[in-house]
């Protein structure tokens, strides 16, 4: 019963998860954490949500497919290769709550300076090495603490790309963050059959929920995006705020 009680979470919070990741390409994770975590350990919650997330962005990529433009995320995927090591490497050694607090001072800080009109409509130059520091930086989220929309969000804000764009573009970075990550993890010895079986359920989630988020997203604007955004960008703050303090 406790394993069918846990996959029932899980897969619900992936499904409210994959809803608002379908429709804007971020927050998938962000929202299914809080219910993840009331059955699992957080250092299980997230590997079970890397492996969830990793196909669940195959059909992310699927559908906004059209959208992606290869030459503004080349320079994020060969950052993210040395990135996912690196955060798969340091999820063995280092604390839990001092990467979890890392990423919310980032995301402050960053929320912080979007309440001054001079930050908030700076627009970050195409740059390779701009782009491979924000691959570095996702990649290590991604296989530290599983919230690689908290640093990918910033960047894709700071570029001021349209919905269409900025949801195509992440959704294709996010299946090679995705599976690096997992392979880190893997090589690492990190993942358990249990662990398998609990992201089959947290995965039916994603795909119900992303299938509906993806026909609600094609009726957003850009303002609305942004706000969005912005939005589960204080979200994934509070929840890793939160989640450090347990």
């Amino acid at each position: 019963m406790d394993f069918v009680w846990t996959c029932f979470m899980v897969a619900l919070g992936w499904f409210f998860g994959g809803i608002v990741g379908g429709a804007t390409g971020i927050g998938t994770i962000m929202i299914a954490m809080p219910l993840v975590t009331v059955v699992l350990s957080p250092s299980d919650a997230v590997l079970v949500s890397c492996l969830a997330g990793m196909f669940g962005t195959v059909h992310l990529a699927y559908s906004y497919r059209k959208a992606c433009s290869w030459k503004d995320i080349r320079d994020l995927v060969i950052g993210a290769v040395p990135g996912c090591v690196l955060g798969a490497l340091t999820l063995r050694i280092a604390s839990m709550q001092a990467l979890q607090l890392m990423v919310c001072a980032m995301l402050a800080c960053f929320i912080l300076m979007q309440c001054f009109h001079r930050f908030a409509t700076y627009r970050l130059p195409d740059s390779t090495i701009i782009g491979l520091i924000g691959g570095l930086v996702s990649g290590f989220v991604s296989g530290s603490v599983a919230m690689v929309g908290a640093p990918l969000g910033i960047y894709v804000l700071m570029k001021h790309w349209s919905p269409d764009r900025a949801r195509g573009n992440m959704s294709v970075f996010y299946v090679f963050t995705g599976v690096l990550s997992v392979a880190s993890q893997a090589v690492a010895g990190l993942y358990t059959v249990t662990l398998f079986q609990v992201s089959i359920a947290a995965f039916a989630g994603c795909l119900v929920g992303q299938i509906l988020g993806v026909r609600i997203g094609r009726h957003i604007n850009q303002k609305v995006f942004q706000r969005i955004v912005l939005i589960f960008l204080a979200i994934a703050a509070v929840i890793l705020f939160i989640r450090a303090m347990e």
